[in-house]
């Protein structure tokens, strides 16, 4: 399976109070490709911010607020003019910051932060054949932290297999799950309005679906692998790592994150 990870270094000087600013952006998305009516068109993402800089980066602690405050995906070319979309980001940034969930920490110059257990669906605003954004952070007053430009192609898949028809047992809401297949990877899919990526699954396995306890979850089985799918919350509970590609690269780059971090520190301590 293909992954998308990219870093991008940043050098930005337009306003004397962020003259020192600096971050490392590394990216973790699904995969490189959506198809047609795809919700999200693909922004399902995670993130590691490495601060290159010599300030403190302030961030919001609670991913939510993060999410609807400081992270962003910006259409490449820039559709709208910087005024509007820093207006537009800056009330999200100022409703954040009433939401009062945790307020804001100060990343230190040379440590990285990851926001542990959560991927964040963010939609894209435009559909292309071919598109391209940048996967920015918007730190107050105007000034944003944009990725090196990112590219999802919209593709025609090899094959859609219907799998299983879903109930919430709360609701009585039915769903479709499907298989998707696109040269050599198979992904599962719910359909719900739009078509919504779950997970990948194996190109050959026969896929089943069970209900787990009456309600939201359910048992799906990979061959004889099992997972227990959250319906609503696009949750995972005794998964195994290859499907849960999210859980596995946060579990694993928050781990490297804190080890930097500790000999980062170490660093200063012996240099004071």
């Amino acid at each position: 399976m293909r992954k998308m990870i990219l870093t991008a270094m940043f050098g930005l000087f337009q306003m004397s109070v962020f003259a020192e600013t600096n971050a490392l952006i590394e990216v973790k998305l699904f995969k490189d490709w959506v198809i047609k009516g795809e919700g999200y068109s693909g922004g399902n993402l995670n993130l590691a911010i490495k601060n290159t800089g010599t300030v403190p980066i302030r961030l919001f602690k609670h991913p939510a607020n993060f999410d609807m405050g400081q992270l962003d995906l910006r259409p490449l070319p820039r559709r709208l003019n910087t005024a509007e979309e820093t207006g537009r980001q800056e009330f999200g940034y100022q409703a954040a910051v009433r939401n009062g969930l945790g307020g804001f920490f100060d990343l230190p110059p040379g440590e990285a932060h990851v926001y542990e257990g959560r991927k964040f669906l963010k939609p894209l605003p435009f559909v292309r054949k071919m598109m391209r954004f940048t996967v920015s952070v918007y730190l107050g007053d105007g000034f944003w932290l944009d990725s090196e430009p990112m590219t999802l192609n919209e593709v025609v898949p090899d094959s859609e297999e219907h799998i299983a028809t879903i109930t919430d047992g709360t609701t009585r809401r039915q769903y479709e799950l499907l298989a998707v297949t696109y040269k050599n990877e198979r992904w599962l899919y719910i359909r719900d309005g739009g078509d919504f990526p779950i997970c990948p699954i194996s190109l050959t396995n026969k896929i089943r679906v069970e209900p787990y306890d009456g309600k939201l979850l359910h048992k799906i089985w990979d061959g004889e692998k099992s997972m227990v799918f959250h319906l609503g919350q696009d949750l995972f509970f005794e998964d195994p790592d290859e499907s849960d590609v999210f859980g596995k690269w946060t579990r694993e780059r928050k781990q490297r994150a804190e080890a930097d971090n500790a000999e980062v520190r170490r660093k200063k301590a012996e240099g004071n």
